[in-house]
């Protein structure tokens, strides 16, 4: 009798374990942290080999060095360049968060400090330098930090590599 809720939950642990062992797509530059990631659903935007324009097509399997995708079938040797602005990135949580929002929230206190000095306290249309300068420095930070993000990574440079980990 105590044997059969072991025996569930050991089946139940084998399944789970066999349904997280999937393939993935990294794209990492060699000798640092920083990788990019693909999974089965992705959409993934390139540039193949003797080509001039980018494509994008979603991921449905990866099949040892080939990404079967939609429309295409394309070796990983073929890639030319990615594109990795919308790939799974091991990048700070808080930057991600900060160059979005930093913008919104320096706009915001523009915003609020222009319609609480002229609707609340009915004085004329006017900026003050205090929060003209905090939220200049907020909206400019934001906006360095998306700029100075990796847009595209360059296969043709040796310091990056692209590989496909199958955990089967």
């Amino acid at each position: 009798m105590k044997r059969k809720p072991l025996l569930i939950v050991l089946g139940l642990f084998f399944i789970a374990l066999s349904a997280n062992a999937q393939a993935y797509l990294v794209l990492r530059k060699k000798g640092t942290k920083r990788k990019y990631e693909y999974t089965v659903g992705d959409q993934l935007v390139y540039k193949q080999k003797g080509q001039e324009v980018f494509f994008a097509d979603r991921i449905t399997e990866f099949a040892d060095s080939t990404i079967i995708l939609e429309n295409n079938l394309i070796l990983l040797e073929q890639i030319e360049v990615v594109d990795v602005r919308h790939a799974n990135t091991n990048r700070s949580e808080f930057l991600r968060v900060a160059e979005v929002y930093l913008p919104v929230i320096g706009g915001g206190l523009f915003l609020l400090d222009q319609i609480n000095n002229t609707l609340v306290d009915g004085n004329d249309l006017s900026i003050h330098e205090g929060t003209a300068i905090t939220s200049g420095a907020m909206i400019g930070t934001g906006l360095a930090l998306k700029a100075a993000r990796r847009k595209k990574v360059d296969l043709t440079n040796p310091k990056f590599e692209i590989y496909i980990v199958d955990l089967k």
